[in-house]
């Protein structure tokens, strides 16, 4: 091999490289729960804390209706629900009041937040839930998730180990019926999930998401409360870390919850991916730099553009095997009982548009969330902007 086909196989193969190492940690850390679950069947829990599930609602996710169901059947004595919303003209309002109308036996409510209380639309929201709330353990749960009914039961059996403050879900996207769905829930499926859970076996520190995060009420005030990620977007992730700097173990429960994208368009997928993109950028402006070489296929087809020989093209279809392949297997760890032909099928088309939120995000710091329009600083500082920059209409 002389100096030009070397200069052209090294970018794809260390992008090969990381791809794997990434994806092989990722079931390593799945395969090794899964040991355990099947040779330590599931214990008793010492103690069932009454658990507030915190719902900050905003506009009727795809499927609300059903989301919110599995929430009637959750296999926990104790527990209760809190809605909020920012408006009562907001068109979830009449879901939630049939859901609540038909489960009495749930202990749900409905209250109205004030959305001047924070910068962060989805904070100042919990600010009045948690106010609310009579729980000792509080579950963050966002609208747009569906659960099984060991779900409260998986997170505080992590929840309840010593040294844990704070405790979250994997979330994967099921429910795709047009394209724009297919794209977004690949995207959760085979890279931000797969990703998530590899930061937590390489880095020993989970990145905690806030689809679903559980964590004592007394230790929330330790760490400074909901107020003290009051004025950044990325509220989760900044709230693990304040956990981890007073010496709390972050943990992610390794049993998936659903996030349902069901008929969203791409416009909205490109502008949900592009404000997250925009939100890494801020938190982790390195390793944020250097992501395109966790996309084989992408090398590779830069490769090609730049070299348009034979061997670029093969580079070009072993990435896209390697991905495929990737894409299918932590698609039936994460997803088993749906169908993966769709998602594997348009890993190429995930990967591009993938690569314009990552582009995006260098464009500028501006995003727009829930009607708002604001600006990025270090750390996902939130600054209020006076005209919101967005793809399409705002998304969660």
């Amino acid at each position: 091999m002389d100096w030009g086909d070397l200069a052209t196989v090294a970018p794809t193969a260390l992008s090969s490289t990381l791809y794997a190492t990434l994806q092989a940690s990722f079931h390593w850390r799945i395969a090794r729960h899964r040991l355990k679950a099947r040779r330590e069947p599931p214990q008793p829990l010492g103690a069932t804390p009454v658990v507030s599930i915190l719902k900050p609602v905003a506009g009727v996710d795809d499927e609300l209706a059903s989301n919110l169901e599995s929430f009637a059947h959750l296999d926990y004595p104790r527990y209760e629900i809190v809605f909020g919303v920012a408006s009562r003209e907001d068109p979830a309002v009449p879901v939630i009041q049939a859901f609540i109308a038909a489960h009495p036996e749930v202990r749900a409510r409905l209250c109205l937040t004030d959305p001047t209380e924070a910068l962060n639309p989805k904070v100042a929201q919990l600010l009045e839930l948690e106010r609310r709330a009579e729980g000792s353990v509080l579950v963050i749960s966002d609208a747009n998730v569906r659960v099984r009914p060991d779900y409260l039961r998986s997170l505080l059996s992590i929840l309840m180990r010593p040294g844990v403050g704070l405790v979250s879900s994997v979330v994967v996207g099921t429910g795709e019926r047009t394209i724009g769905a297919v794209v977004e829930n690949a995207q959760l499926g085979s890279f931000i999930a797969p990703g998530v859970v590899a930061a937590a076996e390489l880095a020993g520190r989970a990145i905690s998401v806030g689809k679903s995060m559980a964590m004592r009420r007394v230790d929330l005030d330790r760490v400074g409360g909901f107020e003290s990620v009051a004025s950044v977007l990325a509220e989760d992730d900044m709230l693990g870390q304040r956990f981890s700097a007073r010496g709390y173990v972050v943990e992610l429960c390794l049993d998936p919850i659903e996030n349902r994208n069901a008929s969203c368009s791409l416009m909205r997928t490109l502008d949900r991916h592009t404000r997250w993109a925009k939100m890494r950028r801020a938190l982790a402006p390195r390793c944020f730099a250097v992501e395109p070489f966790n996309a084989p296929l992408l090398v590779a087809w830069m490769t090609l553009l730049l070299s348009p020989t034979q061997l670029a093209l093969e580079l070009w279809l072993f990435a896209w095997a390697l991905q495929s392949l990737g894409t299918l297997l932590a698609l039936r760890q994460l997803r088993p009982a749906h169908a993966n032909t769709a998602l594997v099928a348009a890993e190429p088309l995930r990967t591009l548009c993938w690569f314009f939120c990552w582009l995006n995000a260098y464009a500028n710091r501006r995003v727009a969330w829930r009607g708002n329009a604001f600006t990025l600083g270090a750390g996902s500082e939130l600054v209020a902007a006076e005209e919101p920059a967005s793809l399409g209409s705002p998304a969660r």
